[in-house]
């Protein structure tokens, strides 16, 4: 599945990663991480289905809070993208399914 991440940079305060993924409800996220710095300012990484891509990428702009997105589109796979779980379905015997 093609995703698209798209880096967040917010100005931090009280319920900002609340309205974040408020936000991001009726969408694909894939992986969110949320970090702060002591400037009051965060950067948040949402992967979203590339399908969900331009529409979130539009709402995330209007949350007050925010300063800035940039997409990044990525092709979602084991080799690429190691810092995204990945969930693989096996039979009860453990092995894998064909």
């Amino acid at each position: 599945m093609e995703h698209t991440r798209l880096t967040v940079t917010l100005q931090s305060g009280h319920g900002t990663l609340a309205r974040l993924a408020a936000m991001l409800n009726n969408h694909h996220v894939l992986d969110l991480t949320y970090t702060t710095a002591p400037t009051n300012t965060a950067t948040a990484v949402v992967c979203v289905a590339q399908s969900d891509a331009l529409r979130a990428q539009h709402k995330l702009r209007r949350l007050v809070d925010v300063i800035d997105v940039t997409p990044t589109p990525a092709l979602l796979g084991a080799s690429e993208t190691p810092d995204v779980p990945h969930a693989h379905a096996s039979h009860p015997t453990g092995a894998p399914r064909q």
